[in-house]
């Protein structure tokens, strides 16, 4: 067959009109907003497969928050492949404000844990962990594991009468256009954020009429050597990182290296969280994981901050500094449908791909010099890892035709940020180069994802989508996703202070304990002492040793004060600070603590029984709160 016979074959087939159904007001995710309409869309598994089986991917239509809505509606998916879309239409849409006055419209991925049937396979998941948490087998064989897994998940797939090869970003694409059609909605606003946006521009090519223009956030072409990619952006993140040290002769791309190949040495070991099961377990993680790790890390400016301070400590043997930073590796792990992600990815995006870096020859030595032998850098797990599964499991790569440079002519806005260690900005501002009419506009210190990382690219987004095509490249200060680097001499450093933080933002109660313990006595004990003072003033006795009995109550909440606001001051400026440290005065305010500890000493004059009582509950109150304080602050860690 002509090849030109053939992509004209596969696009007709793709963007025919299909059955497409929805049941509206099936349930909307939690995150939704209580006015959101939800519903199932049913389209063919495989389109290009007249034998093919109905799938069922639910979508929500979040209404403009101003009625009657007067923009165009915007259709947006999640922004990862394999993640859900169940917070990302209200983030935008209230959040955000691209729903002021026009209605967001939000659809699942196919083969997603939400849709109907879908590709999660708990084993594949935990043969993933697996490789990211130990060190016992070599990279290959570990995604050659996850293989073998995912091999087993989709023999299972097919024997129920699916068809895997029906995942692939075309068929999304004809997705989004379904679902236009079945909501009757004459044209709408294509938004699309890192794997998201290879679908958007494969929609803005098959509906054309359909879709007024296009908002590319983290813009990566369906064509893109992700791989490549990838390590050039880390590279060059790595790069602005060093450079805005002003450090002469800093290199932090050689000091990931020189740390990667530390941890192959000597792995870091330390529990972890499983984001699946919520279970703790004992975690090994070696060079290559380091190199990953600082990758993801490095898509968030405020924790970019921090990866001098970081770096400094690693260098100086103290490996359990990266303790918490771990725990947020596990956490984005654990956003992801693995299955899914491998499967689709293996037919997409596996055939774009170069080969993993490797070292350079051996080259002969100079006369009286010995020789040097070359040594592999460190690989990106994620990438690595794929090409293995991909390989096991025999996935063939769908047809390249589909992985061509977008063509349309809409309306388009890219935004890039600098720093964005996966996509990088001069990828997506080539790509611009060839879509007519396109604008490209970059955000210094940005990372991936500029929408959760500068404020200015929000304004800049929304501005452009009520008039698109309008020059919104001068709108606000292109610099305010860049957050000042935090140096060691600022803080008093401490791994551990990241936890308390995340166990206030997850309520978990059990981990706080002793401070809820500590300031509730307090409260309590300093309410009864005002009481109890004020009765007494009224009755005109003595109150001398009675307000001195005042003191720990009082010293216990000053104490409690000091922390919690000096901690909403550091970490307004500085959000990632607890990851290395607290503020440097932090330390002396276990003077405070000390001094209501001897305080008790005057409750103990008062000489009554309750007095007596009163005093031994807050010797070993003050007690467990000054060795709470002790372990998160003082004790190096």
């Amino acid at each position: 067959m002509p090849f030109i016979a053939l992509v004209a074959g596969v696009v007709l087939a793709l963007s025919a009109p299909v059955p497409a159904t929805a049941a509206a007001n099936d349930g909307c995710p939690e995150p939704s907003s209580g006015d959101a309409d939800c519903g199932v869309l049913t389209v063919p598994e495989n389109r290009l497969n007249p034998a093919s089986r109905t799938i069922d991917i639910p979508y929500a239509v979040i209404p403009a928050s101003d009625q009657p809505a007067t923009g165009t509606p915007v259709i947006v998916m999640a922004p990862g492949l394999g993640q859900s879309a169940a917070s990302v239409g209200e983030h935008l849409s209230r959040d955000l404000g691209f729903g002021t006055h026009r209605d967001v419209v939000v659809l699942e991925q196919r083969g997603g844990t939400a849709s109907t049937p879908n590709l999660d396979c708990p084993a594949v998941t935990d043969a993933w962990i697996d490789a990211f948490t130990s060190t016992n087998d070599a990279l290959e064989a570990e995604g050659t594991a996850v293989g073998i897994e995912l091999s087993d998940c989709l023999a299972a797939f097919v024997e129920a009468g699916g068809d895997p090869n029906g995942y692939t970003i075309a068929q999304t694409a004809a997705d989004v256009v379904d679902l236009r059609n079945k909501l009757q909605i004459p044209t709408w606003t294509l938004f699309g954020s890192g794997w998201s946006s290879k679908v958007m521009t494969a929609v803005a090519g098959l509906d054309a009429a359909g879709s007024d223009a296009v908002l590319l956030d983290s813009y990566s072409p369906a064509a893109a050597d992700i791989k490549g990619d990838a390590y050039t952006a880390l590279k060059t993140s790595l790069d602005d990182l060093s450079a805005r040290t002003g450090v002469e002769g800093t290199d932090y791309a050689a000091t990931v290296t020189q740390l990667a190949s530390d941890f192959d040495d000597n792995p870091f070991k330390g529990p972890v969280t499983n984001p699946f099961t919520d279970r703790q377990r004992f975690v090994e993680l070696e060079g290559n994981d380091f190199v990953s790790l600082v990758q993801q890390l490095l898509t968030d400016p405020a924790v970019t901050s921090t990866l001098p301070v970081l770096f400094d400590r690693l260098e100086a043997g103290d490996t359990g500094a990266l303790a918490p930073y771990v725990v947020l590796g596990a956490d984005a792990i654990g956003t992801t449908n693995w299955g899914q992600y491998l499967t689709s990815t293996c037919l997409d995006q596996k055939a774009n791909w170069s080969t993993d870096p490797a070292a350079p020859e051996a080259v002969a030595p100079a006369e009286g010099q010995d020789p040097v032998v070359p040594v592999d850098p460190p690989l990106l797990v994620t990438y690595s890892l794929t090409d293995a599964v991909c390989a096991q499991s025999g996935i063939a790569p769908a047809g390249t035709e589909l992985r061509v440079p977008p063509t349309f002519t809409q309306p388009t806005l890219i935004l890039a940020g600098s720093n964005d260690p996966i996509s990088p900005a001069a990828t997506a501002q080539a790509a611009a180069g060839s879509i007519v009419g396109s604008q490209f506009v970059s955000f210094t210190g940005a990372g991936h994802e500029v929408l959760g990382t500068s404020d200015c690219a929000v304004e800049t987004a929304v501005a452009w989508l009520d008039k698109p095509g309008d020059d919104v490249s001068s709108l606000c200060d292109h610099d305010d996703a860049v957050t000042p680097l935090i140096e060691a001499s600022s803080i008093h450093e401490t791994s551990r202070a990241a936890s308390v933080v995340r166990a206030v933002d997850d309520v978990n109660w059990f981990e706080l304990l002793i401070p809820i313990i500590f300031f509730g006595f307090c409260a309590l004990w300093f309410v009864g002492w005002v009481i109890t003072l004020i009765v007494r003033g009224i009755q005109r006795e003595r109150l001398g040793l009675l307000i001195a009995s005042g003191i720990s109550p009082v010293t216990g909440l000053l104490f409690g004060g000091i922390v919690a606001l000096g901690m909403t001051s550091a970490t307004a400026e500085q959000p990632a600070l607890t990851l290395v440290g607290v503020p440097s005065y932090f330390p002396y305010l276990g003077i405070l603590l000390a001094v209501g500890l001897f305080a008790l000493i005057v409750v103990w004059k008062l000489g009554s029984r309750g007095a007596a009582l009163l005093a031994s509950t807050g010797v070993i109150v003050w007690l467990g709160m000054l060795a709470w304080f002790a372990w998160i602050v003082l004790v190096p860690s």
